[in-house]
């Protein structure tokens, strides 16, 4: 018989509702507490009644969750999250009454695992483990997103999802016709593929004709098959990639993200380096006529394919806007082919759109062996057009466009010889991706490889066509959310950049000064740089440590 609190608690749970807007408010822990009515914190509901208590909320529903597992519906063992509610985990054990007001930033998760019987594997084989959307999700909706309330996730990881067939429905999340923001969440480990067979293409989120913002969120050691964007996959209304109106088009939006060791794999070896990597969008994928995508203050690093938009894929009659990201280290299979398909950064299709702000796009160390057809951006062919805000430092470009007035500004770093190839040595010196505060981790750029004048990006980009939903960005700030210094540099990470204040423990900008103290976390040069453990062996000076600017005197 199907649990539900709203048939068995109903009479309890109106003590929840706000009494102002008479909103419906849920509160859960994994195993419940008091008289698990999930009326207050104190009488969370148990985790089990979650599934379809959810399913079957009303747009206006709030939903919160404490930090810990939580099991999908049991009678599907999956969940179907409905369009206009609200979801909200990651709440400690000392949340009391209906207090709901929480610093994410500093928080813990709430867990959706799709390894229900523990043996390491997703069990999610034929269909996504979380569906949002209008109608089956194994049916082409009809419906437009636009024709929805917006759904709001926050703190939830979304993990271990292991879809086995071809169907373009996701590992993990897939949005069909829907509007959803996810703020704080994780997207981790998430698998088309078993070890030896390769299995289609799909991301920890597939968006099809929805429109998706991800905030402070994590991508990392996603896999997809064959190709296509293991970290997400944007692809229109109905998964349709042939020519259609601009009403099915997706667009999805993500700001102060991090993604990580996200790869495209055609087969895994038992043999270390000898994998047999995927096709393309190893990262993420717009498939052709798919829509439009933003990269805003992203840390894309350690992504894998064979080639084509090992970062991202942009394919044909998109639009793709890149502004203050950092791409590091995601390698192309294909080099030694020698050959046009490539782009370990962005790889742009056919007659796309592709704005460029203040990004660092360099992939390789010195001593690789270039030419120029070994291009980190991609610009495919006469038809693709390019717009710059400047200030972006490019490794190798290949850029086929002929479109008047697109290419790259004279702020642009863009090599001219193999000669001027900016590096990865060049770029970033010795610095490592680390954290430095925020919620995800960022790497350093050295400032004099890459100024930037944000008030001049800004100014520009205000003169592009950017979508409704993606005017939100803040290019004042960097991907940790800290406030740009005056003078700052381009990529994800402003190594100047001041925290916002705290209201429980003041400002982070806050200079603490110190004689002498051990630092076993690490110490870091303001450019990003690690100085050991032990401040006390350092000069006079300021430091970072654990996300704090430091005075050793």
């Amino acid at each position: 018989m199907k649990k539900s609190i709203f048939l068995m608690l109903f009479a309890a749970l109106t003590m929840s509702m706000n009494a102002q807007d008479e909103t419906i408010r849920y509160f859960f822990s994994p195993e419940g507490q008091g008289e698990g009515d999930g009326s207050s914190w104190e009488n969370a509901a148990a985790g089990e009644y979650l599934g379809s208590t959810l399913a079957d909320a009303e747009p206006g529903t709030e939903f919160y969750l404490m930090e810990g597992n939580y099991a999908p519906d049991i009678n599907t063992n999956r969940w179907s999250i409905p369009q206009g509610i609200l979801l909200k985990g990651g709440y400690p054990a000392t949340m009391t009454g209906t207090d709901v007001k929480y610093a994410y930033a500093k928080g813990g998760q709430s867990v959706f695992s799709a390894d229900l019987d523990g043996d390491g594997k997703g069990d999610n084989t034929d269909y996504a483990f979380v569906y949002i959307g209008a109608g089956d999700p194994t049916e082409k909706s009809e419906a437009y997103y636009k024709d929805w309330q917006k759904t709001e996730i926050w703190g939830i990881t979304f993990r271990d999802g292991m879809r086995l067939n071809s169907k373009y429905w996701g590992n993990m999340v897939f949005v069909q016709a829907a509007q959803v923001d996810f703020h704080f969440c994780r997207f981790l480990n998430n698998d088309s593929q078993t070890n030896d067979d390769a299995n289609g293409s799909n991301g920890a989120i597939e968006i099809w004709g929805s429109a998706v913002r991800c905030f402070d969120c994590i991508f990392r050691d996603n896999i997809t098959a064959k190709g296509s964007g293991a970290a997400f996959q944007v692809r229109a209304r109905q998964s349709n990639s042939s020519a259609h109106g601009p009403e099915d088009n997706a667009v999805a939006y993500f700001e102060r993200c991090e993604f990580r060791n996200n790869i495209a794999y055609s087969t895994l070896t038992s043999e270390p380096g000898n994998e047999k990597w995927g096709t393309y969008g190893g990262n993420c994928s717009v498939a052709d006529n798919g829509g439009t995508v933003y990269l805003v203050n992203c840390l894309i690093a350690d992504a894998k394919c064979w080639y084509r938009g090992v970062g991202i894929r942009v394919g044909g009659n998109n639009s793709a806007y890149f502004i203050n990201n950092t791409f590091y280290n995601n390698p192309c299979r294909q080099r030694s082919n020698r050959g046009s398909n490539n782009g370990s950064a962005v790889s742009a299709g056919t007659d796309s759109k592709n704005y460029f702000a203040g990004n660092i796009m360099v992939e390789y160390a010195a001593n690789d062996d270039f030419t120029p057809s070994d291009a980190v951006v991609f610009i495919q062919t006469a038809g693709t057009a390019v717009y710059s805000a400047g200030y972006n430092v490019l490794g190798t470009v290949m850029n086929n466009s002929t479109v008047e007035n697109s290419g790259f500004a004279a702020t642009d770093k863009v090599p001219t010889s193999l000669e001027t190839v900016n590096t990865i040595e060049k770029v970033f010196g010795t610095n490592a991706i680390a954290n430095q505060g925020g919620v995800s981790d960022v790497i350093a750029p050295l400032a004099d490889a890459a100024p930037i004048d944000i008030a001049a990006v800004k100014a520009t980009v205000n003169t592009w066509p950017i979508d409704e939903m993606a005017k939100v960005m803040d290019l004042d700030k960097d991907q940790r959310g800290y406030t740009r210094a005056a003078t700052s540099v381009a990529g994800s990470y402003d190594p100047n950049g001041i925290a916002p204040d705290d209201e429980e423990e003041g400002p982070k900008d806050a200079l603490e000064t110190v004689s002498a103290h051990a630092f076993q976390t690490g110490v870091y040069s303001l450019l990003g740089q690690y100085l050991g453990n032990d401040v006390t062996v350092l000069p006079a000076g300021i430091y970072i440590c654990n996300g704090q600017k430091i005075v050793k005197q």
